[in-house]
């Protein structure tokens, strides 16, 4: 009896013991539950917090001041001679004399060099004699056609006078008809031979007049050959070649020497496609050579095409070089004078290009609203460029430009 009763009481405490151990380990999921879902819910707002700082716009402005700046091109170039000729020869014949060496400055006109006559001299005076001789024969023709025009004048006269009295007499009565006709067929005749006189004298005195415009023709042909033996400086200059001795045979187109003008000094550069548009003809310059000499010259020409290679145009300066203190074929540095201008210089990162395809700038009005100014370059430098267009004093957006739009307002911290 005492066994049965301490079996049952054993049953029931381990009953009692079961159930409490299951409401137990209820009570501690619950716990657990909600220890993970405070985790979570911890973890969805700091994703939150770094959803809204990844939706943060940020940007760098920074506030520039418009700069004086002078807009003068500088460039590099190089002298040129300002005329260059090869003195030729013109006729033939052997060099007689040479009044120069080379490196001589000569002046325009001076006597070079003298080339043999050879028998120039007595061709022109039987060319002259010719041109005498058919003057002469000229002034003899008119004047046998002004006696035989004058007889035949006088026999005209004669033949009317005859034809008016045998017309008289018929129309009396007292003559026949055949003496009116030989007295008309003379004078038809008469007045014939007035006209052939003229004919054949105007002939003879084309051809005379055609034998002399050939002969003076001959003439000036003989006397301009006489002149191209004597060889002058066509103008102011250096001789830089020699290509001749005495007794040097030459015939036309024969190189005699060379000669080169420096004044003016000419110098030739090149300018960008961006330069060109800023430079006109007489627009002065400053060059400089290697010596540290200085002079002042002016543009005189500017390349209508840019040359394929290199995009550039070509322009060429000329300065007075009276003193010859420029060589040519020395590099040079030009300075193309230009206006002063208000500009800002910025880095080209912070371009922006609008949907126009016009270039600019963003920037923060005073309200912090974006702004866009469309610019102009001036120029570039190596840390930058310069460009107009801007206000005196502007709110640059140097970074973050990219995420803002034109009239966005922009909250600063």
């Amino acid at each position: 009896m005492k066994k049965s009763i301490f079996f049952a009481f054993l049953i029931f405490a381990i009953t009692i013991g079961w159930l409490a151990s299951g409401q137990l380990g209820k009570v501690n999921a619950q716990d657990d539950e909600k220890s993970t879902d405070s985790n979570i819910s911890i973890d969805t707002n700091e994703n939150q917090e770094n959803f809204d700082n990844a939706n943060v716009i940020k940007i760098e402005t920074r506030t520039l001041l418009a700069e004086q700046i002078d807009q003068s091109i500088m460039i590099q170039g190089q002298t040129i001679y300002n005329k260059k000729v090869d003195v030729k020869s013109e006729t033939t014949g052997n060099i007689i004399n040479i009044n120069f060496v080379r490196g001589n400055k000569i002046s325009k006109g001076h006597n070079l060099l003298n080339i043999s006559l050879e028998n120039r001299k007595e061709i022109l005076a039987s060319v002259q004699k010719d041109i005498d001789r058919l003057k002469k024969e000229l002034i003899i023709n008119e004047k046998n056609r002004d006696n035989l025009l004058s007889k035949n004048s006088e026999l005209i006269k004669l033949y009317e006078i005859e034809y008016l009295s045998a017309k008289q007499l018929i129309d009396k009565g007292l003559s026949s008809k055949s003496k009116l006709s030989l007295a008309s067929f003379n004078l038809a005749n008469a007045n014939s031979d007035q006209i052939d006189i003229n004919l054949k004298y105007e002939t003879k005195l084309a051809s005379l007049e055609s034998q002399i415009s050939s002969y003076i023709s001959e003439l000036k042909k003989i006397n301009l050959d006489i002149e191209n033996t004597t060889i002058s400086a066509p103008f102011d200059g250096i001789i830089t070649e020699k290509y001749i001795e005495i007794s040097d045979y030459v015939t036309p187109g024969n190189i005699l020497l060379t000669i080169v003008n420096l004044n003016p000094i000419k110098i030739q550069g090149y300018l960008s496609e961006f330069d060109i548009n800023k430079v006109r003809k007489n627009t002065k310059a400053i060059i400089e050579n290697s010596n540290g000499i200085r002079k002042e010259g002016k543009i005189t020409f500017i390349s209508p095409s840019a040359e394929t290679s290199t995009r550039t145009f070509e322009i060429t300066i000329e300065a007075e070089n009276s003193d010859l203190t420029y060589k040519s074929g020395i590099t040079t540095s030009i300075i193309i004078e230009g206006s002063e201008l208000q500009a800002h210089k910025i880095s080209p990162s912070i371009l922006t290009l609008r949907d126009d395809g016009s270039v600019g700038v963003k920037a923060l009005s005073k309200k912090n609203i974006v702004l866009f100014y469309p610019i102009q370059k001036v120029k570039d430098t190596v840390d930058g460029m310069w460009v107009s267009g801007l206000p005196n004093e502007v709110n640059l957006i140097i970074s973050g430009q990219e995420y803002v739009t034109i009239g966005q307002s922009i909250e600063l911290e």
